[in-house]
């Protein structure tokens, strides 16, 4: 009778097993995933640069990411030098990131920009003098006022432009944060660390632009 037994005790031990999962399975159904939210009911309007936005909920807000790219090739700058008219080639990227309420208000943002190189020459001429310069950089917007364009802080970090001149080095540096009065973009700067050559001569770049053309 024992020997009898111990099959049916191991069978009734997987019958309890496998009536426990569907039990937990019932009641712990696999998680929904994170809730997507529509671009256009967001405030301020998202930059139609960085379209299409991809944008969820996230915890108690509502996070966008968005990509823009450019490329471009003898465009003219609305600059002219005793040599002529200037042109800019090159190409750009840039990552935008904004973080809002659970009501789709802007409380921040950041904008990472990378551009390897605009060349800068003169308009019909070919290879001729140029002028390169570079950038990569962290652009962040802090939003006093959710919501509010005109209460947002920007503040620049990283390179922000650098230039060199073959048998003259660096003679461009614009590197360090700076910060700006609320809604006063390039405008007013409230903060600057580190160097900054267009904030001490904000005609540097069509100079050397010029230096290096004419």
């Amino acid at each position: 009778m024992t020997t009898s037994l111990r099959p049916l005790g191991a069978r009734a031990a997987i019958i309890a097993i496998v009536a426990l999962a569907g039990a937990v399975g019932a009641v712990a159904p696999a998680a929904a995933g994170p809730r997507v939210v529509d671009p256009s009911t967001l405030s301020p309007a998202l930059n139609p640069d960085f379209a299409p936005w991809t944008c969820l909920q996230a915890g108690q807000g509502i996070v966008c990411r968005g990509d823009a790219e450019y490329s471009y090739e003898d465009e003219p700058i609305g600059l002219s030098c005793a040599a002529g008219g200037v042109v800019i080639s090159g190409s750009g990227r840039e990552h935008m990131t904004r973080w809002h309420t659970a009501e789709g208000l802007a409380t921040r943002t950041v904008v990472h920009r990378d551009f390897p190189g605009d060349v800068f020459s003169l308009e019909g001429v070919d290879d001729g003098p140029s002028l390169t310069i570079r950038g990569h950089f962290n652009r962040h917007y802090d939003y006093a006022v959710p919501g509010d364009r005109d209460s947002r802080v920007m503040t620049e970090v990283g390179a922000i432009y650098l230039a060199n001149v073959p048998g003259s080095g660096l003679v461009l540096q614009d590197t360090g944060p700076v910060t700006y009065e609320p809604g006063q973009e390039f405008e007013a700067v409230a903060t600057a660390h580190g160097i900054h050559d267009t904030l001490t001569d904000p005609g540097v770049i069509d100079r050397l632009i010029c230096e290096a053309l004419d």
